[in-house]
């Protein structure tokens, strides 16, 4: 470990971008406990861009393990793909012991998009009942979308696991960006691990992690995988990453919730909406749309929030229940290494029996549902059934060793099935892995003008 600030800044000193620090005026975007995210224009060679800058503290006094500044860049920097942030340069400031990089600006995120209550295949108000055998156009745009995105989340993870050796550990809707043309650019790795990497490649970073000590204090609130609950200090970092493509693949079709934020009223985007007695079975059917009774249509400051798959209001314990309430209790059957968890004898749970994840995923497509799939079982069957939910089943799995890696995702026959994968018109041929039939048009239009019909702001 590195023993004061001082030498963190001057590591790193040497390694200065020759891009000079923006020194044109910023506007705040995002304000969190550990960074700071501003918005400025990059003037170069007669050419300006909109770029973002993160700036974060580099005093271990001042910083909140194991979020690292230092780290993120290095690993940015060394991670080349279409889906994956690019840095544009980065500079230390000695005096405030802070570290800026910045980045192209990305002007909308997939949780706006997740956000939006034109993003489902079911209209706000439906007089009729879907026809499976025949889906709607806007059913057809919403399958179309999202395949799409889930692919290039995909393409990047896949790359990030199996080419730069990198887990990103913290895989959610808000760290996924969307630029105008509709590409895929996963963001902050201030808590990834890189595998292989020696102490010596580590020497600056603020908390130096090993395999023997690994941090179990990350992934965000309901997007965690259920191992980093027990306290591991030496787990799959790449097994986490899978169970978080489940969680947020999984939320493209749970609940919109309408919700006014000026209300007094908390509001609580992870709608459990199971009870906490002896009966986990739903009392009703999930809706696509929830509108509280008592809000008032119409009123121009009410917002769509889409629920998370697992709530993580209530704590660690809260989510741990509240997983176990979904995919079941562990058992000897459905996960068979828990107990050698360091936490796992601490805490005792009421045996439950896993549900149907179909049953809380209203905005399922009902084409897709012509597809039957045991949701229940911690051992999926051998051969892939061609629907969404199967895809998310195999990620959601209890033993790390068994959940679906992101590079046999892009093979999965969701994506070899109509319609054809919609891919930016700016996405590069050689980053397009798997048999799916691509396409960079539908119907006349390229992906980022379908999403912009359905999420007309086009911003976060």
């Amino acid at each position: 470990m590195i023993d004061t600030a001082k030498s963190d800044s001057e590591g790193l000193a040497m390694e200065n971008s020759a891009s000079s620090m923006p020194s044109g005026s910023r506007e705040t975007v995002a304000e969190g406990p550990v960074s700071l995210v501003s918005k400025s224009l990059l003037e170069h060679e007669g050419q300006t861009q909109w770029i973002a800058i993160k700036t974060s503290t580099i005093h271990r006094k001042y910083a909140k393990e194991p979020h690292d500044i230092i780290k993120e860049a290095r690993l940015i920097a060394s991670a080349c793909h279409p889906n994956v942030v690019s840095i544009l340069g980065h500079d230390i400031d000695s005096g405030l012991q802070t570290m800026s990089f910045w980045m192209p600006y990305v002007p909308s995120s997939l949780i706006a998009l997740l956000s939006s209550n034109n993003f489902s295949p079911h209209p706000l108000i439906s007089i009729l009942a879907a026809d499976p055998s025949s889906p709607s156009p806007r059913e057809q745009r919403f399958v179309l979308l999202a395949k799409s995105l889930m692919y290039q989340i995909l393409s990047g993870v896949t790359f990030l696991h199996e080419t730069a050796k990198i887990a990103h550990r913290d895989i959610k809707p808000s760290n996924i960006l969307l630029t105008l043309s509709g590409r895929v650019q996963l963001i902050d790795f201030g808590i990834s691990w890189k595998e292989g990497e020696d102490l010596a490649a580590k020497k600056n970073d603020l908390w130096v992690e090993t395999p023997e000590k690994m941090y179990f204090e990350v992934s965000t609130g309901p997007y965690r995988a259920p191992e980093l609950l027990f306290g591991p200090r030496n787990y799959d970092a790449f097994a986490i990453d899978s169970w978080s493509l489940g969680a947020t693949f999984a939320e493209f079709f749970t609940t919109l919730r309408l919700y006014n934020p000026l209300d007094d009223d908390d509001f609580e985007f992870e709608g459990d909406e199971q009870s906490d007695s002896g009966d986990e079975s739903p009392s009703k059917l999930a809706e696509p749309f929830i509108i509280p009774k008592g809000l008032r249509i119409g009123d121009p400051t009410n917002r769509w929030a889409r629920d998370s798959l697992f709530d993580s209001t209530r704590g660690e314990i809260g989510l741990a229940w509240s997983i176990f309430k979904i995919r079941g209790s562990p058992n000897e059957t459905s996960w068979p290494s828990f107990l050698s968890l360091p936490d796992a004898n601490k805490l005792s749970f009421i045996n439950v029996e896993p549900i149907d994840l179909p049953s809380i995923l209203p905005n399922f497509p009902s084409s897709a549902q012509r597809h039957e799939v045991d949701t229940k079982t911690h051992m999926p069957q051998e051969t892939m059934s061609p629907t969404p939910v199967d895809l998310i089943h195999r990620f959601l799995v209890y033993e790390p060793s068994q959940r679906l890696r992101p590079s046999n995702a892009l093979t999965h026959p969701w994506f070899t099935s109509e319609p054809p994968l919609l891919l930016p018109d700016d996405f590069p041929a050689p980053s397009i892995h798997g048999e799916a039939s691509i396409s960079f048009s539908w119907g006349t239009k390229s992906l980022g003008e379908w999403l912009l019909d359905v999420h007309p702001s086009g911003a976060v």
